[in-house]
């Protein structure tokens, strides 16, 4: 207030203190930054520097325990105080609603997680779910199998179509690098999921099939999570440019983020890799379909603003 006055005024400091008859010495000793602020400047350049490193992605309860894991103790409020003061604003995901199709399996597989507590370990039982992927040539497909005890993706696939291939390159993915025991593979009641092609697969590697009700997402929502968060931190309401684009950003956030950085809330704030449990290697037991390998690009292409059109709406 003193230095305000001043600057208002024109007069010195001196004359300022004199006529409210305040000591100089308490204006000065006010000026000078707190033991509290001189910390909060070092704090508030570390959670920055993280809140960047994870392209807005953390909230102060993750950066909070990012900062537990570097040996810094810090109260989330503290950190909300000086997100807030340094403008630090993170993506908020829109109210989680999953969805599904009615889908059209014939002869649908029992719901064998009903009722069932989560696995403990790792390769106990796996989900798999489709969604649409939108650029501006068009639409893909992304198929994705996730470790239900990891949060670990293991396999996925990006067509343009929707056949039984998209679903069965997917689990050829996850059947090359984990281990099988008596192991359920999840699903909701898609045709794909339904299909000759992927229940020989699936007998093939020993996986028992597991589907939700007709209709019911929340049976499935492991997966409809993953899609949701993908979406929401990478295309924010936007698209990719092309399928290469696409290929290119989604290998990225699974391989170089989701499964090695990101925290959970579901694991305790841990990341899906120190949760992965050693599997050996283990080959393809069928060749129906050739596997295909998604680009190890290093750039991050920028994304387009608009949506694809649809058929039947140009």
């Amino acid at each position: 207030m003193i230095q305000l006055v001043a600057q208002k005024t024109g007069g010195s400091v001196r004359q300022v203190c004199a006529v409210l008859g305040a000591a100089r010495s308490s204006f000065y000793r006010a000026a000078a930054p707190t033991a509290t602020q001189v910390a909060d400047l070092g704090l508030g350049d570390l959670i920055a520097a993280l809140f960047r490193r994870h392209r807005r992605r953390y909230g102060y309860r993750r950066l909070s325990q990012e900062l537990a894991d570097r040996g810094v103790t810090c109260a989330p409020a503290r950190i909300r105080r000086i997100m807030a003061q340094r403008a630090l604003h993170a993506l908020q995901p829109k109210t989680f609603v999953p969805k599904t199709s009615d889908g059209r399996a014939d002869k649908p597989s029992p719901n064998l997680l009903s009722g069932q507590p989560l696995p403990t370990a790792p390769d106990r039982a796996w989900a798999g779910d489709i969604t649409f992927i939108p650029t501006s040539a068009g639409w893909l497909y992304l198929a994705v199998v996730i470790d239900l005890c990891s949060r670990r993706i293991i396999g996925w696939s990006l067509t343009d179509h929707l056949r039984s291939e998209l679903v069965l390159d997917a689990l050829l993915q996850a059947l090359h690098t984990r281990s099988t025991n008596d192991t359920i593979f999840h699903s909701d009641r898609g045709s794909q999921y339904g299909s000759t092609l992927f229940r020989k697969a699936l007998a093939n590697a020993g996986l028992r099939p597991s589907m939700s009700a007709r209709a019911n997402p929340y049976q499935n929502a492991w997966t409809e999570s993953f899609i949701g968060t993908l979406k929401h931190e990478m295309l924010q309401e936007g698209c990719f440019e092309n399928a290469g684009d696409a290929r290119t950003e989604i290998f990225d956030y699974i391989a170089g983020y989701y499964n090695t950085h990101r925290k959970h809330s579901a694991l305790g704030y841990q990341t899906p890799q120190p949760v992965r449990g050693p599997n050996p290697l283990r080959k393809l037991s069928h060749k129906t379909v050739q596997k295909s390998v998604a680009p190890h690009g290093q750039s991050r292409p920028t994304k387009a603003n608009q949506r694809p059109v649809k058929a039947g709406q140009e």
